[in-house]
């Protein structure tokens, strides 16, 4: 029996009961999605958040130099691009000039010395789900190799594009390079679609010109002919491979020099 089969009274009643169930199913798996996704208890933009791993960072890199302790004083926080976007250019100035105060007053309050003034940075890596902390001081600096015997292999090249029936994406990359995929303008690839995140995948190529596919903590998952990789895993892509970007498929186009 169809809903044209019963009186009107309860047709009614029956296609209200079926809005309300479908509703509910729609927001349960939301609710199933959102507690699975990792909790980032870092990413925290408040003063008192972020005052204890800030301190940490400054003990853990402290050097003695004769009677003197020395703290670095540059330091620099890097959060995931979503929440990095979420905030505004004055509460970023807040943030850093309070932490810059409540850093210099932890270093002035235990007499470690500083080889200049404090200076606090907050920016974004687009490549990260959490907060980073560095504390450094001015002469820190990658050290170079030395009486290296070993020659560095040649970095690979490639070409890669991403084909539907309504756009055509093409970029070049090498070796240890990151594409970003998403819908911000911020990534190689663009994606103007809301199923598809801001940032959310990337692709690297190894050395010996094999191309990895990542996901970057999508919303609504990045597949590789019709599965799913999990949050953070990576997987080898080839040519003709169907790729899935939220609801957006495409077909990968990959040659490599």
């Amino acid at each position: 029996m169809n809903n044209s089969d019963l009186p009107k009274d309860e047709a009614i009643t029956n296609r209200v009961e079926g809005g309300v169930r479908k509703f509910f199913e729609r927001l349960g798996g939301a609710l199933d999605f959102a507690l699975r996704r990792p909790l980032n208890p870092q990413a925290r933009t408040d003063i008192t958040a972020l005052i204890p791993p800030l301190e940490r960072a400054i003990e853990d890199k402290l050097r003695h130099e004769g009677n003197k302790v020395m703290a670095p004083n540059l330091i620099e926080l890097r959060y995931d691009y979503e929440t990095y976007q979420q905030l505004t250019n004055k509460r970023i100035e807040f943030l850093e000039r309070e932490l810059r105060l409540s850093v210099y007053e932890y270093i002035h309050n235990r007499r470690y010395a500083t080889r200049g003034d404090v200076q606090v940075k907050i920016a974004y890596d687009m490549f990260t789900r959490k907060l980073t902390i560095k504390a450094e001081f001015p002469d820190d600096a990658p050290q170079p190799i030395v009486n290296e015997t070993v020659t560095a292999a040649p970095a690979a090249q490639a070409e890669l594009a991403l084909k539907n029936k309504r756009f055509e994406l093409r970029t070049k990359t090498s070796s240890g390079a990151r594409i970003g995929l998403g819908r911000s303008h911020d990534n190689v690839l663009v994606i103007e679609d809301s199923t598809v995140s801001s940032i959310h995948a990337a692709f690297t190529l190894a050395a010996n010109g094999t191309l990895y596919i990542t996901d970057l903590g999508s919303s609504n998952g990045t597949f590789v002919n019709g599965v799913q990789i999990g949050m953070g895993d990576k997987t080898i892509v080839r040519a003709g491979d169907q790729l899935r970007f939220g609801d957006v498929e495409v077909t990968l186009e990959y040659r490599a020099d």
